[in-house]
């Protein structure tokens, strides 16, 4: 099956969601593959093993927990590294259902979202969770969750969702105003108070004290990827290696040369600001919003790529349809362009 965009009318949603990009594959394989269940323990090295599986299995969400690494994804898989991403132990979530993303406000207290608007919290690193909210009916996944201080939170989601919580515990719902359709909200960033929030159709949307202000890409295709730059303006990165910048304060966006056609699903911002971009076809770059340079790196997958995290050693681990990938980083450069 590939993984492309599926756009739809919100008067036709199917039984299950499949949105589009990375969701609409993660369900599939989900829900229509069959669990492997070996009658006695498999040898340490094979692939029957559950950790193996788990690791090369889609993973769409990664996370940092103090010096813990957090990786979740399809059938409910936690993924948890104490040494960079060397090795990995699951951790119990309770739940087989799509797992998308997580966070974490201090080195133990994270959530996880995932299908049926599901909201799971842990207050030791992620060794064990509980469930905070799900509504097993609604037919509606989370996407991303982000944090404006330790214990108020939002996630947006599918079909016009919004969850928020402002003492990491009860999660109100709603919907963003002045949005003529159900569309999906794939993307969500913070900047102190404020939140870019981005999705179908070009659709974007800023909360500036407290009121969300309707700012529409120059560009009617979705939106997968946000991020907010070292400078706090916000980024966002869509299908056809689109991407657009909003300095604070802006009322317009301004179009980025990312040097690529690639569908961008996932954005990570490193310490020296530059920004990790992964998408369809194992595409990883690192962009210099300082300079407009994109450094393409070296495809180790063919699998389409959904996160991308920061680990010691001017490494990335990045996750994706086949799960994850540890690659080094190029280092900076001062040269505008881009580098194919």
């Amino acid at each position: 099956m590939p993984l492309q965009r599926v756009e739809r009318h919100a008067a036709r949603r199917p039984n299950r969601l499949c949105s589009g990009g990375q969701v609409c594959r993660a369900l599939a394989v989900a829900l229509l593959l069959p669990d492997i269940a070996a009658a006695t323990a498999p040898p340490e090295n094979s692939t029957d093993q559950p950790i193996w599986r788990a690791t090369h299995g889609l993973l769409l969400g990664l996370a940092r927990a103090g010096n813990r690494i957090v990786a979740v994804g399809t059938r409910g898989n936690i993924l948890l590294s104490d040494n960079e991403g060397e090795s990995w132990k699951i951790s119990k979530s309770g739940t087989d259902e799509l797992l998308t993303g997580a966070v974490f406000t201090s080195g133990t207290e994270g959530w996880v979202i995932g299908q049926d608007e599901r909201v799971l919290h842990s207050e030791n690193a992620g060794d064990t969770w509980t469930e905070q909210h799900v509504a097993a009916t609604s037919d509606q996944a989370l996407f991303s969750i982000v944090a404006f201080s330790p214990k108020h939170l939002l996630a947006s989601g599918a079909y016009n969702l919004i969850l928020e919580t402002n003492d990491g515990v009860t999660w109100r719902e709603g919907k963003l105003p002045d949005l003529e359709d159900d569309y999906h909200l794939n993307c969500a960033a913070a900047r102190g108070d404020d939140v870019l929030v981005t999705g179908e159709a070009g659709h974007a949307f800023i909360r500036y004290a407290g009121a969300w202000t309707a700012m529409k890409l120059p560009y009617d295709g979705s939106q997968f990827a946000c991020a907010t730059g070292k400078d706090g303006s916000f980024y966002s990165f869509g299908l056809r290696g689109r991407g657009f910048r909003a300095e604070p304060g802006a009322a317009t966006w301004t179009p980025l040369q990312t040097g690529t056609q690639q569908s961008i699903f996932g954005a990570s911002v490193l310490a020296d600001g530059r920004m990790v971009l992964v998408g369809a076809t194992g595409y990883v770059a690192v962009y210099d919003p300082a300079n407009g340079n994109t450094i393409t790196l070296p495809p180790q997958t063919g699998a389409t790529l959904c996160a991308a995290l920061p680990v010691a050693g001017g490494e990335i681990i990045v996750a994706g349809d086949d799960g994850l990938h540890r690659m080094r980083l190029p280092a900076a450069t001062a040269t505008a362009g881009n580098t194919p």
